[in-house]
């Protein structure tokens, strides 16, 4: 009976921590303050509804250069990250974004991230995570091995060959990511 109590709280215990909330740094290497948004897509941006969660927390709003915040973004969420300059819509719109679709299915199912630009390049911007691919675009042209470029809407088909080519992932649980602006 042991066994099976120790296996039950051992498989309770997995199963919570795959579906543990992320920390978020977003440091600012560039050289003037940015204000950063965390702006949800579920049920819009993105077709994934009923089972993502919302960002509840503090925006983290101005961040001077050279200097860092942490953002606790919970698990299941779907959602933006960008820095507003006034042109920005409220979900990014008109302006470089990252974008992460977290704890998307079971403890199996990766996390995944990009960076999009299809609405317009703003700054450049990278996205790394411990353990997983960093991937940067420094300017309006920087590839779709690294983001989504300026008015595709194939998802790079049109010049890969492969639909969703910038999307990274990586592994389930509560993985910790780096937004790092003007790197």
């Amino acid at each position: 009976m042991k066994f099976i109590t120790i296996t039950a709280v051992t498989a309770l215990a997995f199963a919570s921590s795959a579906y543990a909330d992320h920390q978020f740094t977003l440091t600012n290497k560039c050289g003037n303050p940015i204000n950063a948004v965390v702006a949800d897509t579920r049920c819009g941006y993105s077709p994934r509804c009923a089972d993502a969660a919302s960002f509840t927390g503090q925006q983290p709003g101005s961040i001077a250069p050279g200097a860092s915040k942490s953002v606790t973004i919970p698990s299941k969420w779907v959602g933006r990250i960008f820095a507003q300059n006034g042109s920005c819509g409220a979900k990014g719109e008109s302006c470089t974004i990252t974008e992460f679709n977290l704890d998307s299915g079971d403890q199996f199912t990766p996390q995944t991230y990009d960076i999009s630009n299809i609405q317009g390049f703003t700054q450049s911007i990278q996205i790394g995570a411990a353990g997983c691919d960093t991937v940067t675009c420094t300017n309006a042209n920087c590839g779709c091995k690294n983001a989504y470029p300026i008015g595709d809407l194939t998802g790079c088909q049109a010049q890969t060959g492969t639909v969703d080519n910038p999307v990274r992932a990586c592994g389930a649980g509560n993985v910790a990511f780096n937004v790092v602006f003007c790197p």
